[in-house]
């Protein structure tokens, strides 16, 4: 099973070999070739760091000028508060990323109220990535090319680069995953001497993994376990396995006190929130297809085939492993969906790096034993580039909510008589920036409505007081009047019905009907629609909002047109409803 495996400390390092910077290689710096190697080596820190700080100035600007998006604000104002104790057990919502929010906590106790406060955790997250990415390349692969190729897939990925600048644990954990992999690789592959560094640096990693995101422990759990499988000797007997791994092996037992120290005395908390969110499959088909679109979405959809295409060019050679290994992870990580349930694409991302790392050191292997290849490496190497430019900042703002402050500049411009629903988190994001504004506005739009417009999805958000439901989306049964995006550019759409009044006698079954209230009408009338309705804009409702919309179904709501017009005389005004038609 494992005789091709070297053994660290045993024959010589199968990877290091490739490269001049590693093992027992030290040449003097007199002669000419290292000279060379010198100044191209230094040449390539400089245009990586250069680059790098390009990149990081742009998400600087970014993170000082978008909007906060709901996520963020959710955080910000429900755990800021909290002690650091509570951060570490209050798990069951998907907002609380534990190293994430103790980086808004401290930052924003040197810059208070400050978006770059809020935001810098990601950013440092994305910082060591770059940083970690580096060493590797530079310790484990020896082709110039094939190193700049790994940088600029992964450092170019719009997903990283969006939540390098959102304040989310995303590029946390894709940081401490790939030092996990890095770390494991330089057990394996580097000097005897190093190997308690690196089970040091395995621990910090791990546990930074599960804290960055809690889905963490299966990313540990997966590569940890193939990383056994592919590089462990187990023909070696315990003894053998225990000399040659034992850092390993005790960092591995203090992660797993960690884990059923936290993991498990916050059990209930964890799957309290797996019940709330998450997709469950129906069908294998569902799974393909969900699998399929979060490897479009992260990138992952071009790096597996390579993988198994390395993979198979390779067979023999180390290099096949770590394709296997870095291969089997993502195959793994979406197959635990189906026991865990699919989460957003987003959980995801972690195994990018270390996909594209797994490709970039079978290409270094390709590379240096094929000249014809070294040849035409240099115009791929651009091509790549041109592609992961031309595609990052599109995959970017796709990753990234719209900006809803241009959003609701563009509504506050529209007709009175339009009346805006608004999907419930979006009004939250709204609610928190334009509070002094959106609440007249949306009052002002509920006294003579002729359109309904719908933003974000097509659906009316009503939100019930009752239980159950909670919430209930009611679909209009009817066709748009008008549809498209909100603002060009912004990724958020919009449809526009036509409101009418009721009509004597008609049937309300399949139908969104909406009921605006103000102030006036009886006690009575209210409780019957809090108790049977739900309410449209629920967020906006304050001491100071004198109107009200509510929306149900006919279907629902076993009323006629007459009974609700009968409503309306007798509120003299108060209330009128409304049909949501073509």
């Amino acid at each position: 099973m494992n005789h091709d495996r070297t053994q660290t400390g045993c024959s010589p390092d199968p990877v290091s070999t490739l490269d001049d910077t590693v093992q027992n290689r030290k040449p003097s710096r007199s002669s000419g070739r290292s000279r060379q190697d010198t100044r191209r080596r230094d040449l390539f820190l400089l245009i990586c760091c250069v680059l790098f700080a390009l990149l990081a100035s742009i998400r600087v600007l970014n993170i000082w000028s978008n909007t906060p998006e709901y996520d963020e604000i959710w955080t910000v104002r429900n755990y800021r508060n909290l002690p650091v104790s509570a951060v570490f057990t209050d798990v069951s919502t998907p907002n609380n990323h534990v190293l994430n929010t103790l980086g808004i906590k401290f930052f924003l106790t040197l810059m208070p109220h400050h978006n770059f406060a809020v935001r810098l955790t990601a950013l440092l997250g994305f910082c060591g990535l770059f940083a970690t990415l580096l060493r590797a390349v530079l310790l484990l692969l020896k082709n110039d090319t094939a190193r700049a190729a790994v940088l600029t897939a992964v450092l170019l990925n719009g997903m990283l680069l969006h939540y390098a600048e959102t304040a989310r644990g995303y590029s946390l954990q894709a940081f401490f995953v790939f030092g996990l992999l890095f770390s494991l690789l330089c057990f394996t592959f580097r000097p005897p001497e190093n190997r308690a560094f690196n089970a040091v640096m395995w621990l910090l990693c791990a546990e930074g993994t599960c804290l960055s995101v809690s889905s963490g422990v299966l990313y540990v759990a997966i590569l940890t376990g193939l990383w056994v499988l592919l590089y462990v000797s187990f023909r070696d007997g315990v003894k053998k396995i225990w000399q040659d791994n034992r850092p390993l092996i005790l960092a591995g037992i203090i992660w797993s006190v960690f884990v059923l120290a936290w993991y498990g005395g916050n059990y209930s908390r964890f799957a309290e929130g797996r019940a709330m969110f998450g997709d469950s499959f129906q069908s294998p088909a569902q799974f393909l297809t969900y699998c399929f679109d979060a490897m479009r979405e992260t990138g992952l959809l071009w790096t597996l085939p390579l993988l198994i295409l390395c993979g198979i060019l390779l067979r023999g050679r180390p290099q096949w492993r770590i394709c296997a290994l870095t291969g089997g992870a993502v195959v793994l990580m979406f197959g635990s969906a189906l026991i865990t349930k699919g989460g957003p694409a987003r959980i995801y991302l972690a195994l990018f790096a270390p996909a594209v790392f797994g490709i970039g050191m079978a290409a270094d292997a390709l590379l240096t034993d094929n000249k014809k290849l070294r040849k035409a490496s240099l115009w791929l190497l651009l091509i790549l580039a041109a592609v992961c430019i031309f595609c990052s900042d599109r995959e970017r703002r796709k990753a990234a909510a719209p900006d809803l402050a241009a959003v609701f500049r563009e509504v506050t411009e529209m007709d009175s008589r339009i009346f805006v629903s608004y999907k419930s988190t979006d009004l939250y994001v709204l609610r928190m920036l334009f509070r002094e504004d959106i609440i007249p506005d949306n009052d002002e739009r509920q006294r003579n409505p002729e359109m309904l417009l719908l933003l974000n999805e097509n659906t009316i958000s009503a939100v019930h007081t009752g239980d159950p439901p909670v919430e209930e989306l009611i679909e209009p049964d009817s066709a748009p009047a008008d549809s498209g995006y909100v603002v060009p550019g912004e990724d958020l759409k919009f449809w526009l019905y036509r409101l009418r009044p009721l009509k004597s006698g008609e049937t309300l079954d399949g139908k969104a009907v909406l009921c605006f209230s103000d102030d006036s009408i009886p006690d009575d009338m209210k409780h019957w629609l809090i108790e049977n309705c739900g309410i449209v804009n629920s967020m906006l409702f304050s001491p100071e909002t004198t109107r009200l919309c509510y929306g149900f179904t006919g279907t629902r709501l076993n009323v006629t047109a007459d009974m609700l017009l009968e409503m309306e005389e007798a509120a003299k005004g108060g209330l009128f409803f409304r049909i949501v038609s073509e």
